[in-house]
């Protein structure tokens, strides 16, 4: 049976991070429109919890969500 992956390869500027970041995660959303919402719920989640690390925080938990490899929703 055919093995199809999809993949999101991207060159970022990292000389202008905010709309390089935000044209990711629109291609992902895009991508993925049947779940959109979790998709960017999670990245909410992140980047509310790196923003409490960051103001000294140390009882934010590592994520709960790691990346990984392999994606159940393919």
């Amino acid at each position: 049976m055919a093995h199809i992956q999809h993949v999101l390869k991207a060159d970022l500027d990292l000389s202008n991070p905010v709309p390089e970041i935000c044209a990711v995660i629109q291609a992902v959303a895009a991508a993925q429109r049947q779940h959109e919402e979790a998709i960017l719920l999670g990245v909410m989640e992140a980047v509310e919890r790196r923003l409490q690390q960051l103001k000294g925080d140390e009882s934010i938990a590592e994520p709960v969500r790691k990346p990984d490899s392999k994606q159940e929703n393919k």
